[in-house]
C-alpha cells in the first residue's frame, strides 16, 4: 500500500517563521498596541482571521478583521513571493518520496492569498496532490478531524499516513486521531521542544536525516 504524507507548511517545509515573528510585532507597534511576551506561540496556533480577532478582542485593535488581515497580507506577501526559503533538504526529501509513489498534500493555517507565491517560486507544487488551508476547509489543527479529511482526500488510511508538523498543538491534534507524526525542529517551537519530542513518533533536526 502506498504511503501518504500530510505536510504543514510554515516552519515545516518553509523557513518562514522569522517573517511571522516580526510581522505581528510590527503591526502591534505601528498601531501603538501592547506586544504580549507569548505573541509568537499564540499566533502560531491561529489562522489569520483568528489572529485579527485576537488583536481586536484582547489587544485593543480598532480596525476590522478584514482591514487587519489585508494589512498583514500586504506585509508578508512580498516575503513569500521573493524571499522565504525551503527548509534544508526539504526538496530532496519531496523528490525521493515522489519517486516512491507517495501521495502528498499540504495543510496549512496560512492563507492561500500569499502562500502560493512561495510555492510557485520554489517550484514545489508538482510534488503535491493538493494544497489546503484551514480557512478553506473550515477546520483547526487542534482537532484530528481536519487531518482525517486530508487523509481521505489522499486516499490514505491511519496505518499508511504520516503527518509532518513543527508545532506542538498540531502534533497533539494529529496524535489524538491516531496518526503517526514526524516533528521537524523549528526555532519558533523551541520552548515546546521537550513536549514535542515526547509526543511525536519521530523528531528530526533536518530532512537530511530521512534521506
Amino acid at each position: 500500500m502506498e504511503k501518504c504524507i500530510i505536510f504543514d507548511l510554515d516552519g515545516t517545509l518553509l523557513d518562514s517563521m522569522p517573517v511571522w515573528r516580526g510581522t505581528g510585532k510590527s503591526y502591534l507597534e505601528k498601531h501603538h498596541l501592547p506586544v504580549p511576551d507569548d505573541l509568537i506561540s499564540t499566533l502560531k496556533k491561529q489562522t489569520l482571521p483568528e489572529t485579527a480577532q485576537y488583536f481586536r478582542t484582547k489587544l485593543g485593535a480598532t480596525q476590522s478583521v478584514q482591514e487587519i488581515c489585508d494589512e498583514i497580507i500586504a506585509h508578508v506577501s512580498d516575503q513569500y513571493a521573493h524571499h522565504i526559503p525551503l527548509k534544508p533538504y526539504a526538496r530532496e526529501y519531496l523528490e525521493m518520496e515522489q519517486k516512491k509513489g507517495t501521495k502528498m498534500c499540504i495543510l496549512t493555517a496560512s492563507e492561500a492569498g500569499y502562500i502560493h507565491g512561495a510555492l510557485e517560486r520554489l517550484n514545489i507544487l508538482p510534488y503535491f496532490d493538493f494544497v489546503a488551508t484551514c480557512t478553506e476547509v473550515g477546520g483547526n489543527k487542534h482537532d484530528s478531524d481536519v487531518f482525517e479529511r486530508m487523509m481521505k482526500r489522499l486516499g490514505g488510511t491511519i496505518e499508511n499516513t504520516i503527518v509532518f508538523e513543527d508545532a506542538y498543538y498540531a502534533i497533539q491534534g494529529a496524535k489524538s486521531g491516531g496518526f503517526q507524526v514526524y516533528a521537524i525542529a523549528d526555532e519558533s517551537a523551541a520552548s515546546e521542544k521537550e513536549r514535542i519530542e515526547q509526543t511525536a513518533d519521530r523528531y528530526i533536526q533536518s530532512y537530511q536525516e530521512l534521506l
